[in-house]
This record gives C-alpha cells, sequence and structure tokens, in this order.
C-alpha cells in the first residue's frame, strides 16, 4: 500500500495481523489491566478473528462495511462497537471504489471519525482511540504524493500515543483515575497502533 489502499491491501494486512494476534492480545490486556478491566486484548482479537472471516472483495468501500458488520456481531464491547462504527461509515463514505488514494483515505476516516462522536459522546482531546483515527486522517490528508500510506499512518498512531501519554482521560473507565492515568498509555489508542504494526508486520 504505497499510495493507494485496496480491497487485496486489507485482506493481506488482515492475515498478518490475524498470524500476530496472540501476542498483541496479551500486550493490551496487560495495558488495559493498568487503567481498565484488562479485557482490550481479547476484544480486539475477538474482532480480529471476525475479521478474518470477511472475503476480499475489489469494492473497498463493501470490503471496509463488511468488516465493520463482522465486528459488531463478534463483540458488545464499546471498542468493538466503536470499530465498527468507523468501519461502515468510512465503507458507505467511499462505496464503490477499487481503491483509496490519500484524500479518500482521509475522507474515509472523516466519515468514521464523525460516526464514533456521533455514537459514543467522545470528543478530540478526550485520549481516546478517536484521538488516533483524528491523527491518522490529518496526516494521510497532507501525505506527500509519494508517500506509503501505510507507513503515514503508522507514524500517526505513535505520534498520537506520544502527545496524550502525558495527559490523564477523559472518556471511559480510565477517566476515574484523573491524575494517575498520566504516562499510561490508552489502550484502545494502543491498539490502534498495534494493529497497524501487525497489518504492516513492523
Amino acid at each position: 500500500m504505497r499510495g493507494k489502499l485496496t480491497g487485496p491491501d486489507l485482506h493481506a494486512g488482515i492475515a498478518r495481523m490475524h498470524a500476530r494476534i496472540d501476542a498483541l492480545r496479551e500486550s493490551l490486556n496487560a495495558a488495559d489491566r493498568v487503567l481498565g478491566d484488562g479485557d482490550t486484548g481479547m476484544t480486539v482479537a475477538a474482532v480480529v478473528e471476525a475479521w478474518s472471516t470477511v472475503p476480499e472483495s475489489a469494492d473497498v468501500g463493501a470490503m471496509l462495511e463488511a468488516l465493520g458488520r463482522a465486528g459488531r456481531r463478534a463483540t458488545g464491547s464499546s471498542l468493538g462497537a466503536v470499530l465498527a462504527t468507523a468501519l461502515v461509515a468510512a465503507g458507505k463514505q467511499c462505496a464503490g471504489a477499487t481503491s483509496l488514494d490519500a484524500a479518500r483515505l482521509a475522507a474515509a476516516a472523516g466519515a468514521g471519525i464523525e460516526a464514533i462522536e456521533a455514537r459514543s459522546g467522545a470528543t478530540p482531546g478526550d485520549k481516546s482511540i478517536l484521538d488516533s483515527l483524528l491523527a491518522v486522517r490529518d496526516a494521510v490528508a497532507s501525505a506527500t504524493p509519494d508517500a506509503s500510506l501505510a507507513i503515514v499512518c503508522l507514524a500517526a498512531t505513535e505520534s498520537a500515543l506520544a502527545q496524550f501519554r502525558a495527559r490523564p482521560a477523559r472518556i471511559g473507565r480510565a477517566r476515574m483515575y484523573g491524575e494517575k492515568g498520566v504516562g499510561h498509555d490508552d489502550p484502545g489508542m494502543l491498539a490502534a497502533r498495534g494493529l497497524l504494526r501487525a497489518a504492516l508486520d513492523a
């Protein structure tokens, strides 16, 4: 996925996530035990397992919607619902597309972000996965024509984690810890980075 994202790119990335899910599940559960219920890894593993059953499609929009629906069926967790909501909205935004360049990928991410805000009440700066997606959208929108979109997205999630590590959470269970959450990463933001790392075999 250098300048465009295609259905085969998505399918291959999900296969790599699935192959690496055991290690990711354990690391996310450990991170979530600090500020949450300790089950983020199990949620992400269930979602990735469901994603792995979605067939490859030339229609990127249809595939994103299918991934969202599969993830929604796999878990009733708040993080699973957020991911499903974002994917379905992104898929509808780019329906019929056989590939997404930087502009279309940014637009799809924007649609997912708007859907998350409407459903969950999360806002920018809350220290949640929404902030990772905002960073991805903005980074992709400003990417140079020859940039690898995959690397741009991964770098954006790294940057978001670094930016919010020194802040307290303002949403979800982690908000109850107040200033004690400073210095710890949000599990949802870690999940965004971890999934991209796995998809890229980075």
